[in-house]
């Protein structure tokens, strides 16, 4: 399983050298509310120095995409490196390293609608992360409401006529 991971990730690397973009669905709920289970991530190849505070980075690492925002862009001792959040985590992850870099999180697909990323969370959104990153018993009742709600929203209504 390890090794069919680890393929992926590879070729996800391969195809924005190669394309310039890519597509796949988020998993995991690190990035909530900004990005959500089953979301579309369109993810564009950028230069290294383009990279800013807030961009949300996908990230190749071990084997595994992880898509988490840009939080610090800290120097050490010549050798550049990101430090990147999910917005639903109490604490950064590692360092990321450029070769780490696969690109930027430009939009997201959600319920067919094509979304823009924001560099920033604002208003409600900014609350609820910081609600569901100090609580995991909010973030399940959280996750639990609002895929009822969406469900909801996408429930097919039968044909009047």
């Amino acid at each position: 399983m390890r090794n069919v991971l680890a393929a992926k990730c590879e070729l996800a690397g391969e195809i924005l050298r190669s394309f310039g973009s890519f597509r796949f669905t988020a998993t995991g709920w690190s990035m909530l509310p900004a990005l959500w289970t089953g979301d579309t991530l369109i993810v564009e190849r950028i230069n290294p120095d383009q990279y800013q505070v807030g961009d949300i980075a996908l990230v190749g690492r071990r084997g595994t995409l992880c898509a988490h925002r840009v939080v610090c862009l800290p120097e050490n001792n010549g050798g550049r490196f990101w430090i990147t959040q999910g917005d639903a985590i109490p604490a950064p992850d590692r360092p990321v390293l450029e070769a780490e870099l696969l690109g930027r999180v430009t939009q997201l697909i959600r319920s067919g609608k094509s979304i823009s990323v924001s560099a920033n969370l604002r208003g409600i959104k900014k609350l609820l992360a910081q609600v569901v990153r100090r609580s995991a018993f909010a973030a399940r009742v959280f996750v639990y409401v609002a895929s009822k709600v969406r469900a909801q929203r996408e429930a097919i209504l039968p044909c009047q006529g």
